[in-house]
């Protein structure tokens, strides 16, 4: 058999391979003809490749030079952070002035802000214990907790991370910090870690157990809508150009010309510009071109979106801007964003404040407190209107529940006590609740009926 053929057959067979291979292999609409979903169509060469982790610099850069991307950065950590919480247990004013002591507000929005930027930051716990063995808070006196220093994870160095005991707290997290390339060791239990953006565990690897930083994954959208608004301002520049024709001006410039008639020009824009008036020789004629400018604000409200669905905040809240269309007040944008800070609390501050709170507590009161828990107050205060009106609808719910037998005045008394509406003397509640129990016991439910 020839060689040609047999190289034909050969090639045949190959093609025949390929494609039962891509059919038993490939899940999606195919055309051969077109090329959709073929080696010959030019998205499927697309890929996506590893960004950069550690490159603090870009990340420093971007934060002190650009609004938008300390924005970014801040809006949310202030917001998470801005109304606190409220703490539930006994001695809470004692804790609360603790709170104001260590200003731990500003420290837990500031450690947020560099968890955000960075990927990780820890708050330092300053006590009388030795920093290089681990902290113990069942040993913390009233009054041990010094002071708190927020650390950003770069100038936090790993040393002997744990890679293989998966029991240990600190699985894949060092047993030692130093900070910023001292030789001071710290035990890593003597730090609340605010963690930044989910990371596979194969890359927590590269960042020593640290998170991403939320700026990054969304740096080249910030850079993509500045470079637009710069490039607006450029264009703004040149909205209006001045055109002048000349009669034999080639000719003038080929012999050596060009300086006076810069001059003549230079001193037609002087004119026009101070006195409003234009000199023109009879054989010049002028024209204005004006830039239109009217597709490039579209473009720029679709980038604003854009970066603010990247950044995951409202374009009201990122921008300022007040909602669009008709009869919109933006209450369902602010209510996702919520909801997503309300998560971004659960995973990334409340497991650093509760380091900080086995700490805290004991030094505030020199005891932990078992009932002690806390809750987040709302994103924002709603004003005096709306208390009102839902204490007037509370209150009419009760009083149904209360006249169909449902509910005492004891229990009314326990809930508005518990909602810190009124404040209620324990001992009257239990005095009232044993009258309410001996009338129901001496006039069970029904017996009017029964008569």
């Amino acid at each position: 058999m020839p060689a040609d053929k047999k190289l034909g057959k050969a090639l045949v067979r190959a093609a025949q391979k390929y494609e039962a291979s891509i059919k038993s292999s490939s899940d999606g609409l195919v055309n051969v003809v077109s090329g959709l979903g073929t080696q010959k169509a030019k998205r499927s060469h697309n890929q996506f490749q590893y960004g950069f982790l550690n490159d603090f610099q870009q990340l420093d850069a971007a934060y002190q030079t650009s609004w938008l991307a300390r924005a970014i950065v801040d809006y949310p950590a202030e917001d998470m952070t801005r109304e606190w919480r409220t703490l539930k247990c006994d001695d809470a004013d004692v804790i609360r002035a603790e709170e104001d002591r260590l200003n731990l507000p500003a420290m837990v929005s500031e450690a947020t802000s560099w968890a955000r930027l960075y990927g990780g930051a820890g708050i330092l716990m300053l006590t009388n214990q030795d920093l290089t063995k681990p902290l113990k808070p069942e040993k913390i006196k009233k009054g041990d907790l010094y002071r708190l220093l927020v650390i950003d994870r770069f100038d936090m160095t790993a040393m002997n991370m744990n890679q293989s005991n998966i029991l240990a707290a600190n699985y894949l997290q060092p047993e030692f910090y130093t900070i910023s390339a001292g030789a001071q060791q710290i035990h890593w239990t003597h730090f609340a870690r605010f963690a930044g953006a989910k990371l596979p565990r194969r890359q927590r690897a590269q960042t020593q157990g640290w998170g991403d930083s939320e700026l990054r994954k969304c740096l080249d959208d910030v850079m993509d809508i500045v470079a637009s608004k710069d490039g607006i301002a450029e264009l703004m520049q040149e909205a209006n150009v001045d055109i002048i024709k000349r009669v034999g001006l080639s000719d003038e410039l080929a012999s050596d010309q060009d300086d006076a008639i810069t001059a003549r020009y230079a001193l037609f824009s002087m004119m026009k510009s101070s006195i409003n008036l234009a000199l023109l020789d009879d054989e010049e004629t002028y024209d204005r071109k004006t830039l239109d400018l009217s597709g490039v604000a579209p473009v720029l409200d679709l980038l604003m979106t854009w970066i603010a669905g990247a950044a995951g905040i409202p374009v009201t809240r990122l921008f300022g801007e007040s909602a669009k269309g008709l009869g919109n007040t933006g209450e369902g944008d602010d209510t996702n964003y919520h909801n997503h800070l309300s998560s971004k609390r659960l995973t990334q501050i409340d497991p650093g404040l509760r380091q900080l709170d086995e700490v805290m507590v004991r030094s505030a009161t020199g005891q932990w407190i078992e009932d002690f828990n806390y809750v987040w107050n709302p994103f924002k205060q709603p004003d005096l209107v709306q208390i009102a009106q839902a204490n007037k609808a509370n209150a009419e719910t009760d009083i149904a529940y209360k006249d169909a037998g449902v509910i005492t005045t004891s229990q009314i008394q326990r809930k508005l006590q518990a909602q810190e509406l009124y404040q209620f003397d324990d001992d009257k509640i239990e005095a009232l609740e044993a009258d309410e129990d001996l009338e129901m016991f001496n006039d069970p439910p029904g017996s009017e009926g029964d008569e």
